[in-house]
């Protein structure tokens, strides 16, 4: 047969094949459909346990239906058979076997019976109310009854038989032996029974749950569960998903930010979620109070970083700026909200990658392999496109959960230079005791000299060697003005861009000059043994008298009660080895209170003051000095024990001899 379907196409083909696509994406949904809420899930619950309590409700009521028409079919035969016993008997002793004949055929056209045999002992049938049933032997049926001699005489057996019908009754009742009977059957000893009455009832129909009773018994059980499911729906709505849909609702505004989100007076009660409410708004205290602490935290430490004069920086492992100051938001020129979460080097060098770390000393990506503090120097980008560079100094920070951060310390180059020029001029200002001294003393020299050349002028009696002598003393006088003036500007010059070979013992001697007045003053005697007496060194000649001056200025605040300073100098060996290359050591020792231990590592860091004679000073002195030194390409150290002074030693480089080239070159 030829097949005439035409198949679908374009749309109608699309819309018959939906239906399948949609279905499982239904089937999807439902598992995140129930698992959002908890009033669906406890509901979904309910209905499983009503319909599978309905169902065995069912099962139950069926079973114990069909056991109650049981038990009543089986009492129901126990009557018929006991009554057509005496019938039976009756016709026995009347020898009646007509009367025993129409017995069972009346007994087997009763309502409800199939049919109705007398077995003799021996299972042969000897009446039935079927006549095609006579003469055939039924002993299967009455098998397992006890019927001969010494048994007691059984009791009635009801069985049950399965048939496509249904089940079907079978009742086997003993007709016992009796004194009268004996004629024809013997003594009741030797022949117990006198035959079994087996009547079949009709086959007992299955119950149908579809049926009225079934429907009748079905309805009941699902209204009364439906009742029970609709009393604790309520209640659980009342009493649990409620109460949880408010939690939830309070628990996702909190999340959300709003601290001051609480359930309430209201939601709360003596049972088990009233305790779970009383908790929650508890701990939302706690949390309000706790995030109001560490925002206060957050901006104590904002405020106590911003008092840094320094650009300071907080930096993560990953890059990402987690705090910065005011000062360096002032020397980037951008917003602190632009700041904080960018990444390092796109802030500070507009850098989309990390800074290459073959071609700059990256503090973060050293930290992550040693972390120890280190120093760097780096040019850090403005927001209108010009640099200037920085003097990085970095330290590791160790969290409480091991998490590595950077701080980085900033310091423009160009105000560490303003620092220093103004470090020197405030080291001039202190001079002008000792400067006072210097060109007042030759002043009031040369006004005595020029009064008194005066006087012998107008008198006429002042002769010419006199006079001379008068005036030697102004030229001289005057000198110790222009060497006083000239000590004072050379320490006010900006230092220069090469170093020079600077004569150690001029040096010293110009510097003692301008603070002899304060030695004397505070009672210190000043040792100075330059060794050679024409040492020179690598230096900047203002920086050096500079860093000499701070020195003599330690000390001098170290011995308020008087004592010494002895200032040497000597040449050492190179550091390097180089043989033909000599190094110069400068130290300045004092008697003072000294320099404790903990605060030795800390006296060259900038800001850190701890003058021996209590007053307050810049922190700027030292710091500066080991810059100044560091430049000269030497280096500076201490050694103090409290109580038994200090001793400040400058590490330098001699002057290359004539013809050495390989140290001649200018430093910057």
């Amino acid at each position: 047969m030829t097949d005439h379907t035409t198949p679908l196409r374009g749309e109608a083909a699309r819309t018959a094949s939906s239906p399948p696509a949609e279905a499982p994406r239904f089937v999807a949904a439902v598992p995140h459909w129930l698992r959002v809420s908890l009033a669906r899930r406890l509901m979904l619950g309910l209905a499983v346990a009503l319909l599978a309590s309905a169902a065995l409700l069912v099962v139950l009521a069926l079973a114990i239906g069909r056991d109650s028409l049981r038990r009543q079919h089986e009492a129901a035969a126990q009557r018929v058979a006991h009554l057509f016993e005496a019938s039976l008997q009756n016709a026995m002793l009347k020898r009646d076997l007509d009367g025993m004949a129409g017995i069972l055929a009346s007994l087997g056209q009763s309502s409800g019976v199939t049919q109705a045999r007398l077995l003799a002992p021996n299972g042969a049938v000897r009446f039935a109310s079927q006549p095609q049933a006579v003469g055939t032997n039924a002993w299967s049926q009455i098998d397992g009854l006890c019927l001969h001699a010494g048994c007691a005489a059984p009791p009635p057996r009801l069985q049950w038989r399965p048939l496509p019908q249904g089940e079907q009754l079978q009742i086997a009742y003993p007709i016992h032996n009796q004194p009268r009977c004996a004629q024809c059957h013997g003594v009741a000893s030797a022949h117990p029974v006198n035959g079994v009455l087996l009547v079949d009832f009709e086959p007992l129909p299955a119950l149908n749950p579809v049926s009225a009773p079934g429907l009748m018994l079905v309805g009941a059980g699902l209204a009364t569960l439906a009742l029970f499911a609709t009393i604790m729906g309520l209640t659980l709505r009342r009493q649990v998903t409620e109460p949880l849909a408010r939690l939830a609702t309070t628990t996702d505004r909190l999340a959300a930010g709003a601290l001051d989100a609480r359930l309430g007076q209201g939601a709360h009660g003596p049972d088990e979620l009233g305790r779970v409410a009383d908790g929650f708004d508890h701990m939302a205290d706690r949390v309000q109070t706790m995030v109001g602490d560490l925002a206060e935290q957050h901006r104590f430490l904002q405020t106590l970083i911003d008092a840094i004069p320094d650009p300071v920086l907080v930096i993560g492992p990953d890059f990402r700026i987690r705090l910065a100051n005011s000062a360096y938001t002032a020397l980037v020129g951008q917003q602190p909200q632009a700041v904080i979460g960018q990444c390092c080097h796109r802030a500070s060098r507009g850098l989309d990658e990390p800074c290459p770390s073959t071609l700059l000393h990256c503090p973060v990506a050293e930290m992550r392999a040693r972390p120890q503090r280190l120093r760097s120097m780096m040019s850090v980008r403005r927001a209108d496109g010009s640099a200037v560079e920085v003097d990085i100094e970095a330290a590791p920070l160790i969290t409480r959960d091991g998490e590595t951060l950077v701080v980085e310390v900033m310091r423009p180059l160009d105000r560490a230079v303003r620092f220093s020029q103004e470090q020197r001029l405030s080291t001039i200002g202190l001079l002008a005791n000792g400067v006072a001294h210097e060109i007042h003393n030759p002043l009031a020299s040369i006004r005595l000299a020029l009064q008194a050349s005066l006087r012998g002028l107008r008198a006429g009696d002042m002769g010419r060697e006199e006079l001379t002598d008068y005036l030697q003393l102004v030229d001289r006088e005057i000198d110790r003005c222009v060497a006083t003036t000239q000590r004072l500007l050379q320490m006010s010059q900006a230092p220069g861009q090469t170093l020079q070979p600077v004569a150690v013992a001029t040096a010293v001697d110009d510097v003692l000059a301008l603070l002899g007045e304060e030695c004397r003053s505070r009672g210190v005697q000043v040792q100075v043994v330059i060794d050679p007496p024409g040492a020179r060194v690598l230096a900047d000649e203002a920086e050096l008298r500079q860093v000499l001056v701070n020195l003599i200025h330690n000390a001098l605040h170290a011995m308020a009660g008087g004592g010494g300073i002895d200032i040497t100098g000597r040449p050492t060996p190179a550091p390097d080895g180089d043989a033909p290359r000599m190094g110069y050591e400068l130290s300045v020792r004092d008697t003072g209170r000294g320099i404790a231990a903990d605060e030795q590592s800390l006296i060259f860091l900038p800001f850190f003051s701890r003058r021996a004679d209590g007053q307050r000073g810049t922190g700027l002195g030292l710091a500066i000095c080991k810059a100044a030194v560091e430049r000269f390409g030497g280096r500076i150290t201490v050694r103090s024990e409290p109580g038994a002074g200090a001793c400040f030693t400058l590490h330098l480089q001699t002057p290359p001899e004539p013809g050495d080239t390989a140290h001649g070159e200018d430093r910057a």
